[in-house]
């Protein structure tokens, strides 16, 4: 502390005011809930709700976290879907998530969050958040009503965070903004709090028995990355995912379940802050959703581009390139920016929707490396660093796969076939992204988390993409769309309806 006070004393003389006394505190409470994202607001809610003191930290200096992007979220059997004549059951959405993850996936924790689902989507609404629709991203799930994605007020998730944190705080919750939780306190066995840390560097120790940890997972920290044997890559949207819950429940004996998943979502043209096509580049990074010619670093095409609408399966290829470049020419060009999009990049950017920003894009990325143009397909290559004579071919073979119809490499649908012959062309430069890590520590179907020997660490429990065995080998995009954001959000309630005893009948 002297060095604090002497800190503290040149900063009075020098601006006046500084809150230099605060000193070590100690918080007794009766839940922590750590990471203030969709997950951790919602657990915090219902925490309060039920009569708990509660106290809410987060690392940076707003609530959020990936939760302010997320676009829906995945429910079954909502009233929502009541209104718009949805006929799916449970049985049939359970058993088409499991199947398409191979059954790989914890079963009794997915069906409880698909059993749970409806009724969160209805308490979210309670609580004063009206999804504007259930919908798909697909439309042959949209003919056949096959609709499972509830989408958030204004196509975006800030309005449950804003919605959360405002009761969350009306209800005498306590909320730590640049509190990052460091470590997790054990007694006798069982959780008996947290230790954090504020942004003047005083520890806070908060006294409690339960600690539900929603920290976003890992995908920031390169090394856990590497060491469950996945790809770094670019990461979208907010950041401060490194690991800290995940980490937190090792120290107590957990144990990981199936980490190593990362939730990659193909390429986009690397703007950080801006998720899949929001933000001001959106117009660009829609590009990697469109379809067309797209090549390595060298100039070779190395895969069927059609796929980077289902970018679970898209990202598997880009993953063995790491780099991807989106080729066209003139002609495509003036289509974008007349006609518009040929598919839609999530909710953000519809099929149709003329690129009015094009050129402004363009010259601006031009600036930074992202973007390269040129008056023939050689000058364009050796600006992007590549091969001209690989470009040139991959460029020939395209117009000559347009001009007949059919691509005779991979087979692409023809309808996302373009020639590359008209100057200027363009190249648009992307790297391998991705929303989230996917799988954390192993967890029971209540979320509470388990050691080596299936035994329930008491009063610990673990949610959204800190919690493990909820996905297979990839993201559901087509089975279960928004199933992060809902598996985050679900989670928080059924954390919070275990510790208050709301399953104690079913489970005795």
């Amino acid at each position: 502390m002297k060095f604090k006070t002497l800190a503290c004393v040149a900063a009075l003389t020098s601006i006046g005011f500084m809150n230099c006394w605060a000193a070590d505190q100690v918080i007794n409470a009766d839940v922590i809930v750590v990471g203030a994202g969709a997950g951790g607001t919602v657990a915090a809610v219902g925490a309060v709700e039920g009569g708990k003191k509660t106290v809410l930290l987060e690392k940076n200096a707003f609530p959020g976290g990936n939760g302010m992007f997320m676009e829906g979220s995945y429910a079954v059997g909502s009233s929502v879907q009541k209104a718009a004549g949805v006929k799916l059951t449970e049985e049939e959405s359970f058993n088409t998530i499991m199947n398409y993850h191979h059954w790989k996936s914890n079963a009794p924790l997915v069906r409880r969050f698909v059993s749970e689902s409806k009724y969160t989507i209805d308490w979210i609404q309670d609580h004063g958040v009206k999804f504007e629709e259930v919908t798909s991203m697909w439309p042959e799930k949209r003919e056949a009503k096959d609709l499972t994605w509830h989408i958030y007020p204004g196509k975006h998730g800030s309005s449950l965070i804003k919605r959360m944190t405002e009761i969350f705080k009306e209800k005498g919750g306590t909320l730590l903004t640049q509190t990052p939780g460091k470590e997790l306190l054990m007694k006798d066995g069982r959780v008996a709090g947290v230790v954090a840390y504020n942004k003047d560097g005083d520890k806070i120790t908060i006294n409690a028995p339960n600690v539900i940890l929603a920290t976003g997972g890992y995908l920031e920290n390169d090394e856990m990355v590497k060491k469950y044997g996945a790809i770094p890559a670019e990461p979208n949207g907010a950041l401060g995912h490194t690991g800290d819950g995940i980490n937190m429940a090792f120290s107590a004996g957990a144990v990981p379940d199936g980490m190593g998943l990362i939730v990659y979502n193909g390429a986009f043209m690397p703007v950080k802050g801006e998720a899949l096509c929001e933000g001001p580049n959106g117009q660009l990074r829609a590009l990697f959703r469109q379809g067309f010619l797209n090549v390595n670093h060298v100039g070779d095409r190395f895969f069927n581009e059609e796929k980077t609408r289902e970018w679970p399966f898209s990202s598997n290829a880009i993953q063995r390139e790491g780099e991807v470049f989106v080729v066209f020419d003139a002609d495509t060009a003036k289509e974008l920016k007349t006609t518009g999009y040929l598919v839609q990049c999530g909710l953000y950017i519809r099929a149709g929707h003329p690129a009015d920003k094009f050129d402004q894009l363009i010259a601006e990325n031009e600036k930074v490396g992202n973007a390269f143009t040129g008056n023939t397909i050689e000058e364009v290559a050796k600006k992007a660093g590549m091969d001209p004579k690989k470009l040139a071919h991959a460029a020939k073979k395209m117009t000559e796969y347009t001009k007949k119809g059919h691509d005779d490499q991979f087979g692409k649908d023809p309808k996302f076939l373009r020639k590359v012959e008209k100057a200027p062309f363009y190249i648009v430069r992307g790297k391998l992204h991705a929303l989230s890590s996917g799988n954390g520590v192993k967890v029971t179907e209540f979320m509470e988390v388990v050691d080596k020997n299936d035994r329930v660490i008491p009063g610990l429990f673990a949610i959204g993409h800190d919690a493990g065995g909820f996905y297979g080998d990839s993201y559901d995009l087509k089975a279960g769309e928004g199933s992060a954001s809902a598996f985050a959000i679900n989670g928080g309630r059924i954390a919070v309806k275990t510790i208050l005893g709301e399953f104690d009948a079913e489970r005795n």
